[in-house]
């Protein structure tokens, strides 16, 4: 589709200038055909991103949720961020934020890419659980919905582990899934938690690891095993490193691989292990707040 012109000045790389530049205005009105970028969900060679739109003009207080799935104006895209181009639309996949539009309350999208840019995983969370799961592939180009996979296969990895326990309180559960990740092209990781909202007590949380299969559109768990509410310190530096990667110009990427080096050499000099976690959470905040001050001047009307 053709971007709907807008004028103001840029100031993205130039890689990204063309596209930004492009990018209608909101005011009181989210526009039919205007596409918002959602940057944060940028790929790490910076080539795709999620975007959304509206059908019709509507005001911006009255975006519904996006768990309403019923005559929704709001879609979600995989689009190409220098072209503005529609790779994919994703069945079902109603959620919005910024240029405007203040964040749905209690609604999030998390989103990871594989290492080559080819296969996303998105996953939109309510309050207390997760309202949909999409595997996508940019290459095919494929969004599949996998929700109902990953909690039948959660479902019985809790009854084999936790018998009577879980039938006693699995018609209360609710099951929230997040920390996407990709191991290698056709393997993933999710962090999955089954609570009663407000209770807390039973509260069973999980890492399960998938296979898919060559579309796609099965996916098999491999295995699953408990796990802390909390990602690990390495994990977190890879998935905001690749945020800040793909939200930088050619020139920017590179400096950055540099610059990751001579930190890794700095860590790795690190005797003490508190001292090392110290210095990686504190890279961490580093890359966090640099994305964050990215994608805030983007959002900027």
């Amino acid at each position: 589709m053709n971007w709907p012109y807008c004028s103001r000045r840029s100031l993205l790389p130039p890689a990204l200038a063309t596209a930004f530049l492009c990018l209608s205005v909101l005011s009181d009105f989210a526009a039919e055909s205007e596409m918002h970028v959602l940057w944060n969900t940028i790929s790490p060679d910076g080539k795709y991103a999620m975007a959304w739109s509206t059908t019709g003009s509507v005001a911006l207080d009255d975006l519904p949720l996006p768990d309403e799935t019923n005559d929704n104006p709001i879609s979600n895209h995989v689009i190409e961020v220098v072209s503005g181009k529609i790779v994919l639309t994703l069945p079902g996949g109603h959620y919005w934020e910024g240029y405007g539009a203040a964040h749905p309350n209690h609604f999030s999208l998390e989103t990871v890419w594989s290492e080559d840019s080819r296969s996303m995983l998105a996953i939109y969370d309510s309050r207390w659980s997760s309202i949909a799961v999409f595997l996508i592939d940019v290459a095919a180009p494929r969004a599949v919905s996998i929700e109902k996979q990953l909690r039948a296969a959660f479902s019985r990895t809790l009854a084999a582990a936790h018998g009577s326990e879980y039938t006693k309180y699995k018609d209360s559960l609710e099951i929230m899934f997040g920390w996407p990740w990709f191991l290698a092209s056709e393997r993933f990781s999710v962090w999955a938690d089954a609570e009663i909202p407000k209770q807390g007590d039973p509260d069973f949380t999980y890492d399960l690891y998938f296979q898919t299969g060559g579309d796609d559109t099965n996916v098999t768990l491999v295995r699953a095993e408990p796990t802390a509410e909390e990602e690990s310190a390495d994990r977190s530096l890879n998935r905001i490193y690749r945020s800040l990667h793909g939200l930088l110009s050619v020139d920017g990427q590179k400096a950055l691989v540099e610059e990751e080096r001579a930190w890794l050499v700095k860590r790795d000099a690190i005797k003490s292990q508190k001292e090392k976690e110290a210095f990686v959470r504190a890279r961490i905040d580093e890359l966090k707040t640099r994305v964050e001050s990215i994608v805030e001047e983007r959002e900027k009307p």
